[in-house]
């Protein structure tokens, strides 16, 4: 290699100095994310939504209806009489929407109440004159209505001293409220409206501080309590489902800075990525809007209009302001001034469809690693004084860079930065073309091999992430691992509680159940009191499904011994479990009536799951597995141990019935061999032998069972064949008459 002239060698040294400074002001700069920063993110993303709105499918069970310019002429200036309301209401009813929500405030009386009439002299007696708020309410029990909420800084509705709400939100591990939206108190309906309505939901929302609203909030802290959103609530009652659950950064083991942040909520079987703070990014591209209908129309209709059926039959319908008067519209990323209710039209929309936006929470680690890496790669290459070679790789970092972020982007629904990593190419590079010489074709082909050597792997395929698999739509016959956990003991340990202690001994209970489940990853199906049901292999399909259910049962048995050394710690006795799983053919999806719809699975192979949990009772161990869930093996260190054949209450085909069991665990061999042995006699009916092993069955010691229970069960039987010898072709099986 040509030796370097020393003014060579001080501009590289310059050159690499000032690259490398340049990189880490950005990479400062990335990390405090001042507004211009965030002003810059924001233009890069909205001019992407710009080069291609967002469309959706027509077909999306979602509806709007507008008190537009046209509804206004009709039935005159805003506020309505809610007797208007009312028949809107019963005329959605008539043509067929699965749930209404309406993106309208109702704080106060209606204007037209017989009271304010009457105060006003304009009727002598109230009595003769309908109430507005109660026949709205008579309409809103045709079918499920989610009525508006909003966030204020102080105040709330008559009547109503806190937030009550029909549904509330569980969360995992801390409350998040200090990273959501927060407000002092909630605008809520007057009583009236507000004891018949099937949800209520936020409809606040932050715009930027450039007014554009670029997302939405789907739950928000209102002293301290969490409130869905009117989308999420909309959700909910169409699915018939009880609640929320959010997921957060330490509920999902994530590392957050030390802060709690949000990162999805689930509501029935839709899971609803979520930003730090609560808000589920929009894609806005008015195809609701451009589908909406008037009120004025609807109200017109006859209740049998096919037309207007088919716009509205088995869709979830928003109703809210359309009119530039009403002065409820916001901006969009698209530049459009559009009805706020419309928002909320889009994100049902997305949700439904499973076509997200998501920030991923390592996204800001992969652009300050990039910043760093694109910075320092190209400070070297400058370094060399190959302006040529410099320009070829900025180009080529700009090219992958931004190629990179616009497919993650229109692909995958990814939102990574491209802004600040391609300016610090930009940055490094104006700097070292000025200072730079031009150097040998020796030199430049060292430093390109050189470069080789710094190449990273493909940044494209290493963040690339595969998008969450579609719901199982319309419901289908699968193969699936379904367990079902029960607190024990519940009597004895909260007798002494207070209702508060109590509730919160079951939330605690419930959350490290339901995390150690889904932590093998299963789908939560409902809480039942202090019981849990979950599944595997739907909606997302799960291989090794058994297998996965089966290391669930060690999973749930590992989080409740730890929350009873917690119990311990505080003076409270141990709680037991239940726990029962099956394997076998069932029917998985969205059951119930056409206006309450829940995500579930049935079939005789479920009822059996439920049938084994309530047999660990009768055995006196903490599982009873079907045969079913054994079928692809064990997780290491596990074993099994055959019970008894049962067929269970309702079932007149006996199966095995197994336990599974830590083969470290203290005295499991000698319990299995005793067990193995005294089983032997039984099923061969020599009743001494068997009475002899099952009472030498008491005295072994082990914590996986209660040998008295278990053999108690036995003898009971024992003692009846001795009075009443079974038949010559007895298989063994004993038919269990109660559900346990």
């Amino acid at each position: 290699m040509t030796r370097r002239t020393g003014l060579e060698a001080r501009t590289g040294r310059l050159v690499l100095s000032s690259g490398l400074g340049v990189t880490l002001v950005l990479a400062l700069l990335h990390l405090w994310q001042p507004l211009p920063v965030e002003r810059l993110r924001a233009v890069i993303f909205d001019s992407y939504q710009r080069a291609a709105p967002h469309s959706t499918d027509p077909t999306t069970p979602v509806a709007l209806v507008l008190i537009d310019e046209a509804a206004l002429a009709a039935h005159g200036q805003w506020p309505w009489s809610r007797l208007l309301l009312a028949d809107l209401t019963h005329r959605l009813a008539d043509l067929g929407a699965v749930a209404v929500g309406f993106d309208i405030l109702f704080p106060e009386p209606d204007r037209f109440a017989p009271d304010a009439l009457a105060r006003l002299g304009l009727v002598a007696d109230p009595s003769l004159v309908p109430d507005p708020d109660l026949a709205f309410a008579a309409a809103m029990a045709r079918l499920p209505v989610v009525l508006a909420v909003a966030g204020a800084p102080g105040g709330r509705a008559p009547g109503l001293p806190a937030p009550a709400l029909p549904a509330g939100v569980a969360h995992t591990g801390q409350h998040p409220g200090a990273a959501l939206l927060r407000f002092a108190a909630l605008v809520q309906p007057v009583a009236p409206l507000h004891a018949q309505a099937a949800g209520l939901g936020l409809i606040s929302t932050a715009p930027g501080p450039d007014g554009v609203t670029r997302s939405l909030p789907m739950v928000a802290s209102v002293d301290e309590v969490l409130v869905p959103a009117l989308v999420a609530e909309l959700l909910r009652v169409a699915q018939g489902v009880g609640g929320h659950v959010l997921r957060t950064s330490e509920g999902s083991g994530m590392v957050s800075g030390g802060r709690v942040q949000a990162v999805a909520m689930r509501t029935g079987a839709a899971e609803i990525p979520l930003q730090g703070d609560g808000q589920m990014r929009l894609k806005p591209g008015g195809d609701a809007l451009s589908r909406a209908l008037s009120v004025a129309d609807v109200l017109a209709a006859a209740p049998d209009d096919s037309a207007l059926s088919e716009h509205l039959t088995g869709r979830i319908v928003l109703v809210g302001a359309g009119a530039s008067g009403l002065m409820d519209m916001a901006v969009t990323s698209l530049g459009q001034t559009v009805p706020g209710v419309s928002l909320h039209a889009d994100a049902l929309g997305q949700i439904i469809a499973g076509d997200f936006l998501t920030r991923p929470d390592w996204a800001p680690g992969l652009e300050l690693a990039v910043i760093l890496l694109a910075g320092g790669m190209l400070s070297l290459v400058m370094r060399r004084n190959h302006a040529r070679a410099g320009l070829v790789v900025g180009l080529g970092l700009l090219a992958g860079l931004i190629g990179g972020s616009v497919w993650a982007y229109f692909a995958r629904g990814l939102m990574l930065d491209p802004g600040l990593p391609a300016l610090s190419v930009i940055a490094v590079y104006v700097p070292g073309l000025t200072l730079g010489h031009v150097a040998t074709e020796r030199a430049r082909r060292a430093v390109e091999a050189r470069f080789a050597d710094f190449l990273p792997p493909d940044l494209i395929a290493r963040i690339a992430a595969d998008p969450e698999r579609a719901l199982t739509p319309g419901g289908a016959e699968r193969d699936l691992s379904v367990i079902f956990v029960d607190m024990r003991n519940f009597t004895g340990v909260t007798e002494k509680m207070a209702p508060t202690e109590v509730v919160d001994l079951v939330n605690g209970f419930l959350t490290s159940v339901t995390e150690a489940l889904v932590s093998e990853g299963a789908t939560i199906d409902k809480f039942m009191g202090d019981a849990v049901m979950a599944f595997w292999n739907a909606p997302i399909e799960v291989p090794d499904h058994a297998l996965r259910a089966v290391a669930g049962i060690r999973a749930v048995e590992r989080a409740v011994q730890q929350g009873n050394a917690r119990l311990a710690d505080a003076g409270v006795p141990p709680l037991g479990i239940g726990i029962g799983v099956n394997t076998g053919r069932s029917f998985v999806g969205l059951m119930g009536s056409r206006s309450r719809l829940n995500y579930t699975c049935i079939g005789d192979s479920v009822t059996l799951a439920a049938r084994l949990e309530g047999l660990t009772r009768l055995y006196g161990v903490t599982n009873c597995v079907g045969p079913g869930a054994l079928a692809q093996g064990l997780p290491a260190g596990m074993m099994t141990i055959e019970l008894d054949r049962v067929a269970v209450k309702g079932r007149r085909e006996a199966v095995p019935v197994f336990t599974v069991q830590d083969v470290a665990a203290s005295g499991i061999g000698d319990f299995a061999e005793t067990l193995e042995r005294a089983r032997r006699a039984y099923l061969a009916c020599d009743w001494d032998r068997a009475e002899a092993a099952f009472r030498a069955l008491v005295g072994v010691e082990t914590r996986i069972c209660d040998t008295s229970v278990l053999a108690e069960s036995y003898l009971g039987r024992i003692s009846a064949y001795r009075q009443s010898p079974p038949p010559r072709d007895w298989d063994g099986v004993f038919r269990a008459v109660q559900k346990r």
